[in-house]
């Protein structure tokens, strides 16, 4: 099957272009998809686009989710024969006519001044990346905890070697900078670290504000926090390591690469909760 597309898609005048544009990927049924397409329709700053692939779906889903926006003018609904989550990223990102690109995940809640708050933030400087900090939630919308990000540039850096710097689905891009980085290249579980490297040999401008504008759901079905995954982060490491040997870049593929074997032991839920108390000790 090839992509096809659900609705036309000119590009609209510029002068009509929001500019903000939500980019949602699906490929299966989940007890949260309703609540997390309301959590962006629902937004108290309405002026954006919403664009849902859906990809590799079953007919049922897409069905489902034409119910769920035909009449909601923002959205445009795309259906994509490859399940690859970086493929469809890169496909909605071609399609966005925004300037900034704003990820979302299909089981995650946006809250609801999530767009105003980022565009405030965007009118004051040009930033090629902007993240913010999250709430933990489980499959019942029980918060169990928040995750807090290294703010400036220098900092994000800093921590990419030994953490997370920011939660991809609570992002903003600027779509001209995915664009000239190619967009995402790859990986099944890490194409968003593989992403954060690149953009820091190119000089990007990355921040991360202190709000916390999504709640992020913490689920055993998650493709996150798997063996697989931190042997891709080792790899991606590894090409930084071989392009640019450094302390920085052995420490990081030291770190991912103990992580492949140390971290998948443990229970994910307990892993988010643990960096919270960690950064709760270290600020008393």
């Amino acid at each position: 099957m090839s992509t096809i597309a659900a609705t036309p898609q000119s590009k609209a005048p510029a002068a009509q272009r929001p500019t903000l544009a939500v980019m949602l990927c699906v490929n299966r049924r989940n007890p949260w998809l309703a609540a997390a397409i309301g959590s962006v329709l629902g937004q108290d700053d309405p002026d954006f686009e919403f664009l849902i692939a859906a990809n590799a779906c079953p007919d049922a889903l897409w069905q489902e989710l034409q119910n769920f926006v035909k009449d909601d003018q923002r959205v445009k609904l795309f259906r994509t024969a490859v399940g690859q989550l970086a493929f469809n990223l890169n496909f909605l990102a071609g399609e966005a006519n925004a300037d900034y690109l704003v990820r979302m995940d299909a089981d995650d809640l946006s809250e609801p001044h999530r767009i105003r708050t980022l565009r405030n933030a965007l009118m004051g400087e040009l930033v090629d990346v902007l993240g913010s900090a999250v709430i933990l939630i489980d499959d019942n919308d029980i918060v169990i905890g928040r995750m807090d990000f290294p703010l400036d540039e220098s900092r994000i850096f800093a921590a990419l070697a030994t953490r997370t710097a920011f939660c991809h689905p609570a992002i903003a891009i600027r779509r001209q900078f995915l664009l000239d980085m190619r967009g995402y290249l790859g990986g099944f579980a890490s194409e968003d670290t593989d992403l954060w490297l690149r953009a820091r040999r190119a000089g990007a401008r990355l921040r991360n504000l202190p709000d916390t504008l999504l709640r992020y759901r913490i689920h055993a079905d998650q493709a996150t926090a798997n063996r697989s995954g931190y042997a891709e982060v080792a790899a991606h490491w590894l090409r930084e390591l071989l392009l640019k040997p450094s302390l920085y870049t052995l420490k990081g593929f030291v770190v991912a690469l103990t992580k492949c074997f140390v971290s998948t032991w443990l229970p994910r839920s307990s892993r988010y909760q643990s960096r919270r108390l960690l950064r709760d000790d270290a600020s008393k």
